[in-house]
């Protein structure tokens, strides 16, 4: 396995050249990157994040979406779908929904705005939680502020940035399991189905990142971008993919 901090995002590659990339947490101390990071596997990256090391975090997340995008080539007819539809229509938003946003994502955030939705936003990132509040979007600062909008959310929506911190992840789900949708949503939540439903997810929207184009967001990582960068600069194409969740 292959990997290494960028900037912004974390990159894996397995062997076999499948490739995965994760937000780095930079609202957390970071540890040094050190020898149990350079030759770890996943499943020792698991054991790290599980001890709050955030660097570790991200590689995990990174390694966790290489792995579904191999599952993905590799499988006879994975059970994913090609998002064709707005991610609201997927979602099933309607006028006068309470969608919570765990982890800010702009371009998310406004498309379910725009279906007549109450949008609230909980991150992590200072600069995301202001970015947020310029744009009008209510911002939960405290964590149980979060937790008491969840528990009457009609849909919750998490990010990459949100899977970081997996316990705490666990415990919004649990908070919004009245909700109708629990969904993990973006380029850096490309979660298999499986791991999407011990997550407390009830849908997965990710993105497909084919072997072919892996070195062309190797650049754009250690350049210090990530896959939207890629897309929008390097002109690579990334499929966007949805699955329902279910349990093992």
């Amino acid at each position: 396995m292959d990997a290494f901090a960028g900037r912004s995002h974390a990159y894996v590659e397995l062997e076999g050249g499948w490739c995965g990339v994760s937000l780095i947490p930079h609202w957390l101390p970071l540890e040094p990157f050190d020898e149990r990071l350079e030759d770890a596997t996943p499943r020792m990256l698991a054991r790290l994040a599980g001890r709050g090391e955030p660097l570790a975090a991200a590689l995990a997340v990174a390694a966790v979406n290489a792995v579904t995008n191999a599952w993905i080539e590799c499988t006879t007819e994975p059970p994913v779908e090609v998002q064709r539809r707005s991610l609201s229509e997927i979602l099933g938003v309607r006028r006068g929904d309470r969608v919570v946003l765990l982890g800010y994502m702009a371009g998310v955030a406004d498309e379910l705005r725009s279906t007549g939705a109450e949008v609230l936003v909980a991150e992590l990132d200072p600069a995301l939680r202001e970015e947020a509040r310029r744009a009008g979007y209510p911002v939960l600062e405290a964590r149980e502020e979060a937790l008491e909008a969840l528990r009457s959310a009609d849909i919750a929506v998490a990010s990459g940035s949100a899977v970081l911190d997996p316990p705490l992840l666990l415990e919004e789900f649990e908070a919004a399991r009245a909700a109708r949708e629990r969904a993990l949503v973006g380029h850096t939540s490309s979660f298999h189905p499986v791991v999407g439903a011990r997550l407390g997810a009830t849908l997965v929207a990710g993105t497909y990142i084919d072997r072919s184009i892996c070195r062309e967001i190797r650049w754009t990582v250690a350049a210090g971008g990530g896959p939207h960068r890629a897309e929008t600069r390097r002109r690579v194409r990334l499929v966007k993919w949805v699955a329902r969740a279910k349990k093992s």
